[in-house]
């Protein structure tokens, strides 16, 4: 007959000896992590038969399930059932690889619970049809754990009772067995696979002496026996799972014979490669399996003169039973006179009966469907619930615990709380929280309740207690309470929120584009805020009426312009000693980056180079020799970017225009005058620029051609005539530190015609062109002022004379620096206040460049590039084709940004010392030109 698992799913017809009776006998416990054995593999030199094999061939998804496996021995009358469970070291280890392997959400701890509580069903299950249960052990010693599990499954037995006759109802069986619910209180026999002798305690056989050592055996390992058995006996009784009488136990125990069997020898073949390859040494030839019976080849012989290798199973001891005899003293005795382990001294009447094979059958289906079935019974489940109940101590502990930890963790979260406060704040007082709530809370319930301790503490937070968390230019929070602002359209997600813009009190004092006027500045939230809106407040009182010099900036053609998605475009090249050039905004003529952006600013095509954008030849002429002229040029073809002409050819082509000017008569005038940069070769194409999509950041080095900003992030101004300013009094505009406030001279020595150079007080401009004539020119000097004023968050303003000494000016004396070192270096865009070194070392910022203009025959220009952070960073600029020419003898202002935002983000002040000398106004800010030469 093949082994079976239950629910018995055949015709009980069919069973071979139907009607006899049967003992059943079932095998419990915990097994070894042995592929090729389980802990009922020891019936198998019972039955002479490979019955109960190990789990190395059984499918995977029934390796996972808690399963009783049925074999019945219609010989001998007994019906095995080996119960598999998590309890089984290799079916452990398979569950814990698939725990390992899949993505599964049930943590190890709760498939633990539902399989513990699988396993005591099952237990109740069994100690309700079975006659003798052997509970396995892999150790030596007796598990004490087995006394909680017996005597919470003895309480749920006793609860269950009413309902068990219930399933019983219509069998033809006995009143005593319909009324306990049991053919018999079973009887236990623990089976250790392993014990404590050592091979020291051992006797060896050997010679004459061999039976004196054999009785020395005998002794110890029966003393050993006796000795478990006593500890056993004692622990069940205390613990009152055995009492006198055994009816009313859930097990008994027998009083006159052995119910513990210790295993000595190896009797089991774990691996059966090793068996035959040690029957190959020790035989030298291949013995057939067939040849020789189960017992010689899967244990140990049962005859004495038979000797094998000391690896190999060995022969049992005389005086010492085999498992075989061990067992059938008890099954021999059930399947006789039954069993009678009431003790004490009013004997009872045991409830013992045993059944026929299809009776059991039918009443173990019947009863296993009641416990382990899928159909609920409704009086038995809130047993079954007490019994879940009783097996999850650790879970009802820590409950317990958690929930009374819980309220202690939250009151954590909200001591010393602010009225509002931002999602880091949040989440480091929910960090503390955390730590109270894991400092008192114990077991697998505490991840439930830290998940109730985040939703408590959000829900606390969201309930009206969000702050902005808009963070202004500088990284200061808004302090308004969590809104929309103005011109923020209304959805579903904030209708409920206040309107209000953002703020954080916090303020600077600043002055206008023109310098002359100071305010109150709030924290800037964007860089339009920071570089535009601020001064732009400001012009109507003060720098609305003054000459103003356009700077490029985005004029849109339609309602639905937006910002464009930009990304870095690397445009450093490296000249032949390997640095990095000094660009300038008029060096570099800017082309397309692809074909696409031509077509957007409306071009047909990208091959037309007829047409040609005006650039004045001066540019160049002032250009540094280590700057690359570039060209971008879009292909029609490939779309591939081609590097242009070199420095040489494009100085070439000045030196042609120079002197086809030279050759032409002064009287005569042209038809029609050609535009200077058709001699250049510079595409018409580049002067296009987009009027659907703006930059969203200022105008750099990186920036991609055709893109303007949205407003101009500078400002250039003419306050008035160049008499507005006395260098013996300075500047007298607000915030400037007493002796800080004047500009310095810079002498220039240019070449000027006798006869034109106008006398002193004459003002008349001088128009047209005039022929150049070495005999009629002369050497005159003239006198600028500039000035690099830096400014404080407080408001206290200063003028530098080079890098890092500040101008200091006393009443009685007047300014002895001159202006070589702001012309001829670079200077550092933040320098210390001298009036805040002592509080806080508030740093100056660069923002205003003052030019005191002279007359006569030259144009003063400037082009600020600055560095506002260490490289690797973009260059920053006005934006313009070329330099900025200033109008002659007049007072001039460049206001610098406040925030220089590129397109990786914005660039503050750097909050290591070490960096502050790397951000910097490259030198070459200030030049002239001559204006004799102009047309």
């Amino acid at each position: 007959m093949d082994i079976f698992q239950f629910p018995l799913d055949f015709d009980f017809q069919s069973l071979p000896n139907k009607d006899n009776k049967v003992c059943v006998v079932s095998v419990i416990g915990k097994g070894r992590h042995n592929p090729f054995a389980s802990k009922a593999s020891v019936f198998n030199p019972v039955l002479d038969k490979d019955v109960f094999k190990g789990l190395l061939n059984v499918p995977e998804e029934l390796i996972q399930q808690d399963a009783v496996e049925c074999f019945y021995d219609a010989e001998s009358q007994v019906v095995y059932l080996h119960h598999t469970c998590m309890y089984d070291t290799h079916r452990l280890a398979v569950q814990c690889q698939r725990l390992i392997n899949q993505d599964v959400d049930q943590d190890f701890f709760n498939m633990w619970q539902k399989e513990e509580y699988r396993h005591a069903k099952t237990l109740l299950w069994l100690f309700s049809i079975s006659h003798i249960i052997i509970l396995s052990h892999p150790g030596a010693s007796f598990d004490v754990s087995y006394v909680r599990l017996f005597r919470t499954i003895d309480t749920i037995r006793l609860k269950l009772l009413h309902s068990i006759t219930e399933q019983l109802h219509g069998f033809h069986i006995s009143k005593d067995w319909y009324h306990s619910g049991r053919p018999c209180s079973p009887r236990v026999l623990f089976m250790f696979e392993s014990t404590t002798l050592t091979k020291k305690t051992e006797p060896v056989e050997t010679g004459a002496i061999s039976k004196n050592k054999t009785a020395t055996k005998f002794s110890v390992e029966k003393k050993l026996v006796h000795a478990i058995e006593d500890q056993i006996y004692r622990i069940l009784r205390k613990s009152r799972i055995i009492t006198n009488i055994s009816n009313n136990s859930l097990f008994a125990v027998p009083a006159n014979q052995e119910f513990v069997y210790i295993h000595t020898k190896k009797e089991e073949i774990s691996d059966p490669v090793s068996f035959y390859l040690q029957q190959l040494r020790m035989n030298n030839s291949i013995e057939s399996p067939r040849s020789r019976g189960y017992q010689s080849n899967r244990h140990s012989s049962q005859s004495g003169s038979e000797t094998r290798s000391s690896s190999l199973p060995t022969s049992p001891v005389p005086g010492n039973s085999t498992f075989k005899e061990f067992l059938f003293q008890h099954v021999e005795l059930a399947l006789g006179r039954g069993f009678d382990d009431n003790v004490g001294r009013n004997p009872v009447t045991p409830v013992f009966e045993v059944p026929t094979c299809e009776l059991w059958c039918m009443i173990a289906n019947r009863l296993y469907d009641f416990f382990l079935g899928e159909r609920i019974n409704a009086k038995a489940q809130a047993h079954f619930n007490t019994l879940k109940s009783l097996l999850e101590t650790d879970i009802r502990f820590s409950e317990n615990r958690c929930n009374k930890v819980l309220p202690v963790a939250e009151a954590a979260y909200q001591e010393g709380l602010p009225t509002h406060y931002v999602t880091n704040f949040h989440l480091n007082k929910l960090q503390q929280a955390h730590r109270v709530f894991h400092q008192f809370a114990r077991g697998p319930a505490t991840e439930k309740y830290l998940v109730q301790l985040d939703e408590a503490c959000e829900k606390f937070w969201k309930n009206g207690r969000q702050l902005c968390e808009e963070i202004s230019v500088t990284g200061n929070h808004c302090i308004n309470p969590l809104h929309r602002l103005p011109d923020e359209p209304e959805l579903d997600s904030n209708r409920h929120l206040p309107v209000m813009p953002h703020t954080n009190q916090l303020k600077t004092r600043a002055a206008c584009n023109c310098g002359r006027k100071q305010a109150d500045k709030d924290d800037p939230f964007d860089h339009k805020a920071a570089n535009y809106d601020f001064y732009a407040g400001l012009e109507e009182s003060c720098c609305g009426k003054l000459e103003h010099v356009d700077l490029p900036s985005f004029k849109p053609s339609t309602a639905e312009a937006r910002a464009a998605q930009v990304k870095k475009i690397e445009r450093a090249h490296k000249n032949s000693q390997g640095d990095i050039p000094t660009v300038k905004s008029g060096d570099i003529v800017s082309g397309m980056a692809n074909l696409s952006l031509a077509l957007s600013l409306g071009q047909s095509g990208g091959s037309d180079y007829s047409h040609h954008e005006g650039i004045s030849p001066n540019n160049f002429a002032t250009t540094s020799p280590h700057v690359e002229t570039v060209e971008e040029v879009a292909s029609e073809d490939s779309h591939q970017i081609v590097s242009a002409s070199p420095m040489e050819e494009t100085t070439e082509k000045l030196e042609k225009v120079e002197e086809m000017k030279e050759e032409e008569p002064d009287h005569e005038e042209p038809e029609a005058e050609q535009p200077e940069e058709a001699a250049l070769g510079i595409p018409a194409t580049f002067r296009q620029v987009s009027t659907t999509e703006y930059l969203p950041g200022m105008i750099h080095s990186e920036s991609v051609p055709g893109l303007l900003p949205k407003f101009p992030s500078w400002a250039v101004c003419c306050i008035g005539k160049a008499s507005l300013y006395n260098h013996n009094t300075g500047l007298d505009y607000p915030g400037f530190l007493h002796g800080s406030h004047f500009l310095l001279p810079w002498d220039i020595t240019v070449k000027a015609e006798k006869d034109k150079w106008p006398s002193v007080g004459e003002t008349a401009s001088r128009k047209g062109k005039q022929k150049k004539s070495s005999k009629d020119t002369a050497e005159v000097n003239l006198r600028i002022y500039l000035g690099n004023e830096y400014e404080c968050p407080r408001g206290h303003r200063f003028f530098c004379s080079g890098p890092e000494k500040i101008i200091k000016v006393s009443s009685t004396s007047s300014v002895k620096d001159n202006a070589n070192k702001l012309v001829n270096l670079d200077m550092p865009l933040y320098c210390a206040c001298p009036h805040c070194r002592s509080s806080k070392g508030f740093l100056g910022q660069l923002m205003r460049l003052y030019v005191v203009t002279p007359e006569g025959p030259v144009r003063i220009t400037v082009n600020p590039i600055i560095q506002p952070a260490p490289s690797p960073c973009p260059l920053f600029n006005l934006g313009t084709t070329d330099v900025v020419e200033l109008s002659a003898s007049a007072l001039w202002v460049i206001r610098l940004p406040h925030i220089y935002l590129g397109d990786q983000g914005a660039y503050l002040m750097p909050t290591e010392s070490q960096h502050l000398s790397q951000c910097r106004m490259m030198k070459g800010v200030f030049g002239y030109r001559d204006a004799t030469q102009e047309s």
